[in-house]
């Protein structure tokens, strides 16, 4: 009895073994790659308005994090010989030898944080185009945050391959695979409706895949109780009560009317 499909395996276990091996070398040549975006919003005390906490951070090791780390640096060395309008991104390395861990960040008001980020900026990453919505009701701040991102490979270093042949694109594919990039955000108050998953410290987080190519949108929505305004509100009504009583009672004591003084008998003994 002849086994069939016997040719059909056979080229499934060649693709197998190919892709197992455009892996190992990705992982051998190029290294591995994290990368995580926060946007986190604080709302002004008191105040209205709020502010965005803007960070990148890339862990990385290998060709790609050396180029990474590269086009990163070279940016803000751009950035400051010719500055642009905007709040300027500040870079913290804290790279190891062959690992790089860098740090960029920055705090803009929500009218600044809803302007695209160049991806030359982040070594070629697309950090998402953020839209925000606040509605101020005295007591409480309600946020609607929607982002848009469109995964995208970073500035591939000297030597990545160029997908021009069915192993070119495997082995981009296993490049793009072993990247993860992780969207962190967090708002204030109680977070009433999302897309995202709950992360550590009390921030929501998306786990985005380079290889689909497709945009993704974030969104999110909470509601933040404005307790110091309620304190503010408290302590003005307070006062205002105080304010009135003491008012009251002068007037209550001006209006009593003093009994007349005695007077002298008409005739004396």
């Amino acid at each position: 009895m002849v086994a069939r499909g016997g040719p059909q395996c056979g080229e499934v276990n060649r693709r197998l073994a190919m892709l197992a091996a455009a892996g190992l070398l990705s992982s051998a040549c190029f290294g591995k790659f994290a990368l995580g975006v926060t946007q986190t919003i604080e709302p002004t005390p008191i105040l209205p308005g709020a502010s965005v906490k803007q960070e990148v951070n890339v862990d990385a090791d290998g060709l790609l994090g050396t180029a990474v780390k590269q086009a990163m640096t070279d940016a803000a060395a751009k950035a400051q010989k010719q500055p642009e309008s905007g709040t300027q991104w500040q870079i913290r390395d804290n790279s190891d030898g062959a690992a790089v861990h860098l740090r960029m960040f920055r705090s803009v008001s929500l009218n600044e944080a809803q302007t695209a980020v160049p991806q030359s900026s982040t070594g070629g990453f697309d950090v998402g185009t953020i839209s925000i919505h606040a509605d101020d009701w005295l007591v409480a701040r309600r946020y609607a945050v929607r982002v848009v991102v469109s995964p995208s490979a970073p500035t591939g270093p000297t030597g990545t391959p160029t997908a021009n042949d069915a192993a070119s694109q495997q082995l981009a594919q296993a490049i793009l695979a072993g990247i993860t990039y992780d969207y962190y955000m967090s708002l204030p108050g109680v977070v009433t409706a999302t897309n995202g998953l709950p992360g550590d410290q009390s921030r929501l987080v998306w786990h985005l895949d380079l290889t689909s190519g497709t945009e993704r949108i974030l969104t999110a929505e909470s509601i933040y109780p404005d307790v110091p305004r309620l304190i503010l509100l408290l302590v003005i009504i307070a006062l205002i009560v105080v304010g009135m009583i003491v008012l009251r009672s002068r007037r209550s004591r001006a209006g009593e009317v003093e009994p007349p003084a005695a007077q002298p008998p008409l005739f004396q003994a």
